[in-house]
């Protein structure tokens, strides 16, 4: 196996959290970490509610900035099916602030502001809402408020490679998140808005968050009618101001090619392709497809990457890639490219000039140093043809 080819990472089907009532399991996600793409914080999974229930109690991180995208489980169906998720934002745990979400958003949890539990009041009928979780930074480690019997306050430190506290059904294991203690299968919806009512009573009212609530429009584009329109778009900085990252749904129904025939590089920016099926019930049943993408160390040494399940091909800066290439799609494909930088993103192509091989910028202004043969370039680029 080559290097290229290890950039691909098959998703593995997690059932760590398989007695969780009223999500789906396994679950689909994936981490980066240094051993991957170095310095390049990444971290995605999906999370499916199928009926009305709560997530989680309030928390903070310690010093990861939590999102949460809010979408319907069917992916096809993105602004189509109904659904309605109020989540909880506040300074502290016993003064959180709820705000109402019924179309496509993204909610961001800063570090260090306490946030859940996520209600999810209206889930689609045969269906459900994705929550897809994404951590900004190395760590999901994560501090509950816990009152002791003597009604003092304590901090409790969870983090999945660390301390946990004692299993609650057997105090010779440690707690593993399974959910047998804190998700009931017998659970009405009328036992969920009761669980929700101090909430909503002790809700402040100052809309002191309300920012960090972004409702992500319908983005109609020009890339064909294998590609579903519209389609769902982050901006990133233009949507919310100070965010580092960019994605967009793109869900393909047809054999296509998408992305410039020239192989080109994002220079200092490392990017991440997301493939999976469209109905996230069961993103992996619900792909059937095949995917080439070309990866390379310069245009010269390029080779082919085929994507036949799910996974996520892990693009490091500097690396050079080529356009992405549907050769069967049997059922409706997701395709979300993720970019990390906060900065303006700019490509790099490799042309020939004078006998010789030198990068275009297709964007100067983000040259902030050009070398001798940057400046060459870009005058004759400037020249009036």
């Amino acid at each position: 196996m080559s290097e290229i080819d290890r950039l691909f990472f098959p998703f593995e089907k997690s059932d760590q959290k398989k007695y969780w009532a009223g999500y789906t399991s396994p679950r689909m996600h994936f981490y980066n970490n240094d051993s991957i793409v170095p310095d390049t914080p990444f971290g995605e999974e999906f999370l499916i509610s199928t009926r009305p229930e709560t997530m989680d109690i309030p928390h903070i991180h310690d010093g990861a900035c939590n999102l949460f995208l809010f979408v319907p489980a069917d992916l096809t169906r993105m602004f189509e099916d109904e659904f309605k998720v109020d989540i909880c934002l506040g300074d502290t745990a016993n003064a959180m602030e709820i705000y109402s979400i019924d179309t496509p958003s993204i909610a961001v949890a800063p570090p260090g502001v306490f946030h859940c539990p996520v209600y999810y009041k209206q889930v689609p009928m045969d269906s459900g809402v994705n929550t897809m979780l994404h951590y900004i930074g190395t760590t999901v480690g994560r501090v509950y408020p816990h009152i002791r019997e003597d009604g003092s306050e304590e901090w409790v430190y969870m983090k999945p490679t660390g301390e946990r506290p004692d299993c609650k059904r057997d105090p010779t294991k440690k707690c593993t998140i399974c959910g047998k203690c804190y998700t009931r299968p017998e659970e009405t919806e009328e036992d969920v808005k009761e669980y929700m009512r101090p909430f909503y009573e002790r809700d402040p009212g100052t809309k002191k968050y309300k920012d960090c609530i972004v409702p992500l429009g319908k983005d109609y584009h020009s890339l064909g009618d294998s590609v579903m329109n519209p389609r769902c778009v982050f901006k990133g900085d233009a949507d919310l101001r100070g965010t580092d990252y960019q994605l967009s749904f793109n869900i393909i129904t047809a054999p296509c090619t998408l992305g410039d025939k020239k192989p080109f590089s994002n220079g200092y920016v490392g990017e991440f392709l997301w493939f999976s099926g469209a109905d996230t019930m069961d993103p992996w049943a619900s792909f059937d497809a095949e995917i080439e993408v070309e990866i390379g160390t310069s245009p010269s040494d390029m080779r082919v990457i085929k994507v036949t399940e799910p996974g996520v091909i892990a693009v490091p800066p500097g690396s050079w890639r080529g356009e992405v290439r549907v050769t069967r799609a049997d059922r409706p494909v997701c395709f979300i490219p993720f970019y990390m930088s906060p900065k303006r993103r700019y490509k790099i192509t490799q042309e020939t000039v004078d006998g010789k091989e030198v990068l275009v910028y297709d964007d100067e202004t983000t040259i902030t140093e050009p070398t001798a043969g940057d400046e060459l370039y870009l005058q004759m680029k400037r020249k009036p043809e």
